[in-house]
């Protein structure tokens, strides 16, 4: 009888979720250290885009987790979309 085949390591959609978290921590990261340089304008599309992409993030995080038991990626996407949001709001209130 033929044994099933084991895969060593995570699956390809698995790494390209982990660069999407990483993607998302550097687009944080620039748009924090580059918001007092934006226009408004600039700065409610990067706000609007960033927080879409945040909430998409988060959606594909809590349905890969539950399906997967990859509860450790919760937390730095729950950490980034929470820093976008106070951003956000910092952008919208006191800049």
């Amino acid at each position: 009888m033929a044994t099933p085949h084991r895969r060593k390591g995570p699956d390809g959609l698995q790494k390209a979720f982990l660069y999407l978290i990483l993607l998302d921590w550097f687009m944080l990261f620039y748009i924090s250290t580059e918001m007092r340089h934006m226009t408004f304008r600039h700065g409610v599309l990067a706000s609007l885009m960033l927080t879409m992409f945040n909430l998409i993030l988060v959606n594909l995080c809590f349905r890969r987790a539950r399906r997967s038991g990859d509860t450790y990626l919760l937390y730095p996407v729950i950490a980034g979309a929470l820093l976008s949001f106070i951003l956000m709001c910092y952008f919208f209130f006191f800049d």
